[in-house]
């Protein structure tokens, strides 16, 4: 193509142009017109007797359901463990459009609802979303059951609809279980180095008067074993905990459960801490944008509580990523250095990282490192 045909196709196309931005505008020009770049910039002039425009917002939303419960809260007050109760709410649809319950959500099993319209029950979770026309009432039904334990309990739940302001609108459930039988004392701060781990005696005790049988009794890990004799019956038991201090280091919290036949008694619960013979300043890392291949340092200290000095015996990583890089006694304590060295891969063949790093005293205990990480992105 010869060059001053190519000056005159780009003229045209320059024109061509020129001319859809001024249809655009809604300011036709001719040919030539110069433009002038202040008043390009400025809104386009309202006309004097023109009506000032409504806002549209409004409009172009339309009309919309809008929920509203006549209740948002039930108490029921005092009531015994475990034990079974209805409540009713209702709501109304106080919008210009149908509004559609799509599900009614609960936070926990001992709440279930159900959905009523019309003296029809709808189960969850709903097959269809269920349509409630402007000025339209509906109930929900919530059957509870109160946990075993005593104390205050207060549940939510959420009827999810199409309302825009409020598609989750919560309502709760609450009471105050109370138990017919005490436990004395109700937590227990105990120590290795003493006998029997300081656990002192239990008092099972009936505030009713009524007798009533130890059905069983539950710790984990077997710590601490209670003798008891599920056929004798009476107002009040003392009971005598037997503690395995080897178990029991291996956990600085627990809880004993006693369960009785009084009916309401529910589950009866003992909390217990203890100090462990030895315990990591950090046991967790949590590593951000780590390299490959390049190594993190980060100091631990193994701490000793009961006056017995710490001695590492051995330490193994489950992945390889961790090792001990130096360690220092401190009267009963040990210094660490740990070194934590990501796997020499690229991010995107292994985004995230994870190992933990076993350390095993001399004297038979066992403490970890755990540790996390993701890889930097490029």
């Amino acid at each position: 193509m010869k060059k001053h045909e190519i000056t005159r196709l780009v003229i045209i196309v320059s024109l061509v142009i020129f001319v859809i931005a001024g249809c655009q505008s809604g300011q036709p020009r001719t040919v030539g017109q110069a433009i002038d770049p202040v008043a390009a910039s400025q809104p386009p002039q309202q006309k004097e007797d023109q009506e000032p425009a409504e806002p549209t917002e409004a409009a172009a939303a339309g009309p919309s359901a809008k929920v509203v419960m006549t209740k948002a809260a039930h108490d029921f007050g005092k009531i015994g463990p475990s034990s079974t109760h209805k409540a009713d709410y209702e709501f109304k649809n106080e919008g210009e459009a149908a509004l559609l319950v799509n599900r009614i959500q609960s936070t926990c099993g001992c709440s279930k609802p159900t959905l009523i319209k019309d003296g029809k029950r709808f189960s969850m979770p709903l097959k269809d979303p269920v349509s409630f026309e402007p000025g339209e009432s509906g109930q929900v039904e919530v059957t509870f059951k109160s946990p075993a334990r005593k104390g205050k309990v207060e549940k939510g739940l959420y009827l999810l609809t199409n309302d825009p302001a409020s598609p989750r609108t919560r309502f709760t459930v609450k009471a105050f279980v109370v138990v017919k039988v005490s436990v004395e004392p109700e937590k227990v701060d105990l120590k290795l180095d003493i006998e029997n781990a300081g656990m002192p005696e239990i008092v099972v005790k009936s505030t009713d008067g009524q007798e009533f049988s130890i059905k069983s009794i539950f710790v984990a890990k077997n710590a601490i074993k209670i003798p008891f004799d599920p056929a004798t019956k009476a107002t009040e038991f003392m009971l005598k905990p037997q503690v395995d201090t080897e178990k029991l280091g291996q956990s600085n919290t627990g809880v004993i459960q006693i369960k009785t036949t009084h009916p309401q008694a529910g589950t009866l619960m003992v909390r217990y801490t203890v100090k462990p013979m030895y315990e990591l300043t950090n046991p967790r890392y949590i590593l951000q944008n780590v390299e490959p291949g390049k190594a993190v340092i980060r100091e631990n200290l193994i701490r000793s509580n009961y006056g017995k000095p710490a001695e590492i015996e051995s330490v193994a990583s489950r992945n390889g990523y961790m090792e001990i890089e130096e360690q220092a006694q401190d009267g009963d304590h040990v210094k660490l250095t740990v070194k934590i060295t990501p796997p020499a891969k690229s991010p995107s063949a292994r985004r995230y990282i994870t190992d933990e790093l076993t350390i095993v005293l001399k004297d038979g205990h066992k403490l970890s490192i755990r540790c996390s990480g993701w890889f930097r992105l490029k």
